[in-house]
């Protein structure tokens, strides 16, 4: 059997390693306003936002976060990864502007978990930084950091959308509760 060569000119050529993460979250609010309020959350995070990183996810006796600012973007997109009635997934990329943080690209699809919540699913891929020295920190670390970033943006934006239905629900009782004025003669 003969061995196979690379073609000519192409021997030094290597794919760039890409790294994949994924996280969830069930939240506190009906799937029919839960894409409206996450729509809101990432225009706004467009504006200004920063990853986080909780430290006491990888040394335990560190407290806070590292953080950095980084620009985001979003974009619906039809979500065809489930049959049934159509909707839009949303795609998430930043850029921190710094070759420590790696750029991101994610979608966040949300689905109906039960009437009254939703599963918000965050799944990302990122390219290491720095080559084969960033692809074995990835493996050590670099992932880990990764997830713990991704919780942190689902976890914002499941916050969000919990406060957003709580405030809607909060009116609704009060509005309920309250009497209803006189009409006035005449009018």
């Amino acid at each position: 059997m003969q061995e196979e060569k690379p073609l000519r000119g192409y021997e030094n050529l290597t794919v760039p390693a890409i790294s994949r993460v994924l996280v969830e979250r069930v939240v506190r609010c009906p799937f029919s306003v839960a894409h409206e309020y996450a729509e809101e959350f990432l225009r706004d995070a467009e504006r200004e936002v920063e990853v986080r990183v909780p430290l006491r996810d990888f040394v335990h006796s560190l407290p806070g976060q590292a953080h950095e600012p980084v620009k985001l973007v979003f974009a619906l997109h039809p979500d065809d990864t489930e049959t049934g009635r159509g909707h839009d997934a949303m795609m998430v990329e930043w850029r921190a502007g710094t070759r420590l943080f790696p750029d991101f690209h994610g979608t966040l699809r949300l689905r109906i978990a039960s009437v009254e919540t939703t599963r918000l699913t965050f799944e990302g891929a990122y390219r290491p930084p720095f080559g084969a020295p960033g692809v074995v920190f990835d493996a050590v670390i670099g992932r880990r950091i990764a997830e713990a970033t991704m919780r942190d943006l689902i976890k914002r934006i499941g916050d969000a959308l919990e406060a957003r239905e709580l405030a809607f629900e909060t009116q609704m009782r009060s509005d309920a509760a309250a009497p209803e004025a006189p009409e006035s003669p005449g009018g």
